[in-house]
Parts: C-alpha cells; structure tokens; sequence
C-alpha cells in the first residue's frame, strides 16, 4: 500500500506583492496570493492558559510576530490577526483541581501572566482575542451545522466527527497523512480526561479510533454549557475552526502555530471547517514555526532544562532575544543556547556601536560642513542601494530574516571601513554626514520594522527618551555630586583622587543612568546613550570576572606560599627529624644509618641526595623571600 499523500492544493486567485512563502499544505514555497491587494487575514493558534510561559510559546509568537511587522510595515498590507485563548481544557481543570481553586480563576491567572510576557517581548497584542469561554454558543451552533451536513453523530451525550464519512468527499489529515492512526497522538488531541484509544476505554463511544470529540459530555466536576446533546464543554479542536470563522469567514488567508500542531489540532481544524463550510480548502496557507531546542536538546521538565519566558529575561533583554530568533528562520529547528545568546548580543552589539558613532560624527560635526562625494562616497553609496535591493528579496523569500541580517551586518561594516579611512582630522573633514547618516537611518528603519526599536530617532533610542525634569534629574544630580567629589580633592591638591572620581563616575555612575563613556586617545571621551539594563548587566558581568581574577590569584598566591612553607626547614635538619627512619647522620646532615643502625644502602642514598639538594633549592627561595618581605617591611615603617 502506497503511503498517505498530501492533498493537491488550490493556488488563490488575486493579487500578489512577491512574497513567496513556505505553505505546510504543500510543504514547498508558493507565491503568497490574497483575495485583495493589501489585506490579508491571520489566525494564529494561541496558548493553553494553566501554567508559566515558556521559551516554546516565545519560539512561535515572536517569530510570528516578526512576520506580522514585515507584512505590515514593510509590504504595507493591513493585517487582521486573531488569536485564541484555551482556557476550557483538560489540563486546564486537571491542574485547578491540584491547587483547589476553579479552572476560570487559573485560566485567568496564566492567561495574565502569557500578556505580560508578550509584552516583555514586544509582541504586539492581536486586532481579535477569542477566548472559549466567551464562544461556547457558536461552537454549538457550529457542531450542529457539522451534523446537519453529515460528518458528524452524537454518542451518549458526546459528539464526534466521522472521518470515515468526510473521508468520501474530502481528504482527512492534509497536513500530515503519515500520523492517521497514530495512537499517541490521537490520545494526546483528545485529552488527559478522555477515554483513551490505547486503554480501550470507551472507545464504543466512536464509530471509528480516527474519530474526535467536536462535544464533549461533562463528567462530574467538569464545567459544563447546555447543549442539544445535553451538559458538556467544547472538544479542543472545534473552538479555532468556530471561532475564526465567526470572525473571518469561510475563508482565511494564513493559519499558524507550531509544529507540534500539525497532527491532530490542525489538521482536525481543517476537516472540521471544511465540513462546516462545504469547501475543500478554508485556508490557503499553513504557516508553523520550528521546534525549540535548549543546548541541542529537545526542552523538556525530565532533561530539566525547561525555561521559562521570564527566567530568560532575567539573563537577556527583550531586543538581544528578538536579535537572536531574527538569526534563525522561523520554520527551521532554533537552538538556545549560551552560545547563541552571545551571538546575538555580539551582533546587536555591532549595530549599537555603528549607531553610537554615526551620533558621534553628527554632534561633532554639522550638515553645512562639505558634503562633497568622490568616489568613496560613490562605493557607499551603491553599497547602500544595493543592501535595499538584496534585503527586499530575502524578506521576499520566506521572510528569510537572517540573510537579512547578514546583509545589514555587512553594510555597517562596509561604512565603519569609510569611516576609519576618515579618522584623521584632515580626512574627517571630507566625511559626508548626510550619506553616513542615511545608512544608519535605512538599519533603523529596518529594524523599527523587525520590532527592535521602537523609537523615531536614528538608533536603538536614548536614556533620555521622553524628556523633561524626571528623566534629567538623575544625570544632573550625578554631574553635582562627581562635581563636589573633584572641588574637594583639587583644593586638597590630591590628583590622584581627581583622577580615581573621574574613573569612578565612568565605570560606577553613569552605567546605572545609561550612560557609557569611553575614553579616546586624542583627549576627548565619546559618551554613548544605551539601555541601563544591558550595562547593568556588563558591570555585574565585569564584576563577576573580577571576583574570578581575585579568587584565582588569591589560589595562585596560596599554593606558592604553601610551596615556600615546604622550603622553611634546612636541608641539613631535614633528615635529622626523621627519626623514626635514620638513626645517625653525616656533618651536612645526611642519613648514614636507618632506625635499625643499618648502613643506608647506595641506591638510597642516591634518592636521598636529590630530595636534599631540592631542599637546599626550596630553602634558598624561602630565605629570598623572607629578606624580601624585612626588606618591604623596613621600608613601610622607614
């Protein structure tokens, strides 16, 4: 029997912008066709509320988040994006009977909780948020709708979906045929409560084991919603297919969510909406996120590096995150790592670097100064033109954002080369800031797209952002206090704590303002305007590799005073101790006789000859050092 194959798949009829994108339907590139010119729909599969957020949920939502900003931002299409809420769920009641509160108090509780993350994030907030709750009569109205068509039966108080039935007209599993029958992870889509397949209970319930719950009938202690089929809940499939289409229709551009929802949710979705509608493809794009892997390895409680969304932020800003999922493609395996972190953090921080100098070169030097371009400013220039070009046919292919990336890299490196070739005063002067200044300007517009800066301002915005006394208070107040610290010690004519304030104020004070200020060689410190969190962070991390020194040097200095203790005895007293070994001994303090009055045999006393004259070696080091340390001492009270 030949394998399961997926269905042939309807290319849209419309209007394009040269997108190609990777459809899960087809499980190749097609060009991205929408009903109208510059809308487009997105239903998005949203997260079951009963427990943390964890770096799984950040793998699709700010992934598809990204995508959501380039079709807005950039190809301009008005995008309606709808996202659900689980909070009616096996898990979900299984988990608020464990902590004895009602499974709407937890769904509220973590639902919350999912918010505040994306936002930790920036990820925008859907146009449509459908929580189950709120759509149980139109997910009854939809089920009836599914049984008046023939693909669905009740079954003691439950109903269920007739594959076999919608088998004859439709196919069933489009996304992945492979997994029909799979008993996992139909086990897994029915839910920890139901009767399971493997256990062989219930199944009488079903027509069919590929059958699936659209209605579930409450068992006692379960919240339950009247019905024609009497008091039960919604199946976890049926709420996405009833309510998206209550908002979109019977047609809908793009579905996402991740990969693990291929088979059965998305799949179930698809028959079921395709059964409520009467067509053969309620949606034309399927779009999921790759798996999450945490040091190469799959993210799991057991391997217990499991991470939440939180405990990450506490190690990484929102931007550094976002840097590094722009580094991976979103329907690719990412892996998190240290290593990858770092990487991002390397990247951002080229960019914030590029950022500071070209807002260096515009406070030193104005836009009437020459603007001239010779053949320099050409080459960067055509650079420049050309990294528009390149980004647009990368984010044309499959929003393929680390080429992206790489590209934009390449241009801050191409403009750092012309900069550095303008270092001296002379060439300075011929440094065209207008051109400089549209590089940076095209990278921030970039980047306002891909939700890394929010700001309108060339960069990734100031500590002063938002103006005014409260924002300037803090800066004014340490200038005050560093400037009491310095009229104190130059009326003490004390230069050397002139210059530790100095050094304080750069590595202690401003950091906790934002505020990072470099010294040049020329004289004159560059003062660079960062988020207080990330130098925040490098000073605890300077601080940490300090102690680290410290400890380090304090162990080394431990084993050498331990090694000069060893060479404290003279060679000549050191066999003399050993009595309980040698019992008469020469004038240099050689043994000559064991503790039996035996003579020491030659092969001995040769052993014993090298420990003596590494003796007389350790004893000269330990008598260097104590004249070294007198000699020290005599100074100090001299």
């Amino acid at each position: 029997m030949s394998a399961p194959q997926q269905s042939e798949w309807q290319q849209p009829q419309g209007h394009t912008k040269g997108i190609n994108i990777y459809n899960t339907l087809t499980r190749t590139k097609a060009p991205l066709i929408t009903k109208d010119p510059n809308s487009l729909t997105w239903y998005v599969c949203g997260p079951t509320v009963y427990d943390a957020s964890h770096l799984g949920h950040a793998r699709t939502y700010l992934s598809f988040d990204i995508i959501r900003r380039i079709l807005k931002d950039y190809f301009r299409y008005d995008v309606t994006w709808i996202m659900n809420i689980t909070d009616i769920d096996d898990k979900i009641i299984i988990r608020s009977r464990e902590q004895g509160i009602s499974f709407t108090d937890l769904a509220r509780k973590w639902e919350a909780a999912f918010m505040e993350d994306m936002k930790s994030l920036n990820i925008q907030p859907p146009d449509s948020l459908t929580r189950v709750s709120e759509y149980v009569p139109e997910i009854v109205q939809f089920v009836e709708g599914i049984i008046k068509n023939g693909y669905a039966y009740e079954s003691n108080g439950s109903v269920y979906f007739d594959t076999e039935a919608f088998s004859k007209t439709h196919q069933y599993a489009k996304l992945m045929p492979e997994a029909v029958g799979d008993a996992k992870l139909l086990e897994e889509g029915e839910g920890a409560l139901a009767a399971g397949v493997a256990s062989g209970v219930g199944v009488s319930d079903k027509r069919n084991k590929n059958d699936f719950a659209l209605w579930k009938k409450s068992k006692e202690g379960e919240p339950k919603w009247a019905s024609p089929w009497g008091e039960g809940r919604p199946g976890w499939h049926i709420e996405c297919s009833a309510m998206a289409s209550h908002i979109l229709g019977s047609s809908i551009d793009v579905h996402s969510g991740g990969q693990d929802l291929r088979f059965p949710h998305h799949d179930n979705e698809l028959a079921q909406s395709e059964a409520y509608h009467n067509c053969n493809q309620w949606v034309n794009y399927f779009v999921h996120s790759g798996h999450l892997h945490i040091d190469e390895r799959k993210m799991s409680k057991s391997l217990k590096n499991f991470i939440t969304i939180r405990e990450s932020l506490s190690k990484y800003s929102s931007r550094q995150m976002r840097m590094m999922f722009l580094q991976h493609r979103y329907e690719a395996v990412m892996d998190y790592s240290e290593d990858s972190m770092e990487a991002a953090h390397n990247v951002e921080r080229q960019f914030q670097e590029f950022f500071h100098a070209v807002k260096a070169l515009n406070r030193e030097k104005s836009m009437t100064a020459n603007q001239y371009w010779g053949a320099a400013e050409k080459d960067l220039h055509a650079a420049l033109v050309q990294t528009r070009r390149d980004v647009h046919t990368k984010l044309q292919d499959n929003f393929d954002t680390p080429s992206v990336i790489l590209a934009l890299s390449a241009l801050v490196s191409k403009t750092n080369v012309y900069l550095s070739t303008h270092a001296d005063p002379a060439a300075a002067a011929q440094v065209s800031t207008v051109l400089v200044h549209s590089v940076a300007q095209y990278i921030t517009d970039m980047f306002r797209v891909f939700g890394l800066i929010e700001t309108h301002e060339v960069g990734f915005g100031s500590v002063t952002e938002g103006g005014g006394e409260e924002a300037l208070a803090p800066i004014i107040g340490a200038f005050s206090a560093f400037r009491d610290e310095v009229r104190t010690a130059a009326k003490a004519k004390d230069h050397g704590k002139v210059l530790s304030a100095c050094d304080s104020v750069r590595d202690n004070v401003l950091p906790l303002l934002g505020i990072r200020l470099e010294d040049r060689p020329s004289g004159v410190a560059v003062f660079k305007l960062e988020s207080k969190e990330d130098l925040m962070r490098e000073m605890e991390a300077k601080k940490a590799a300090e102690e680290k020194k410290l400890a380090q040097r304090l162990e080394q200095q431990r084993k050498e005073q331990e090694e000069l203790e060893k060479g404290r005895m003279p060679a000549d007293q050191l066999f003399r101790a050993m009595t309980d070994k040698y019992s008469e001994f020469d004038e240099r303090g050689m043994p000559t006789k064991d503790e039996k009055g035996e003579p020491v045999s030659k092969s001995a006393l040769g052993k014993l000859a090298k420990v003596y004259e590494k003796q007389t070696k350790m004893h000269k080091k330990y008598q260097d050092w104590q004249q070294k340390q007198g000699a020290s001492s005599s100074s100090n009270h001299t």
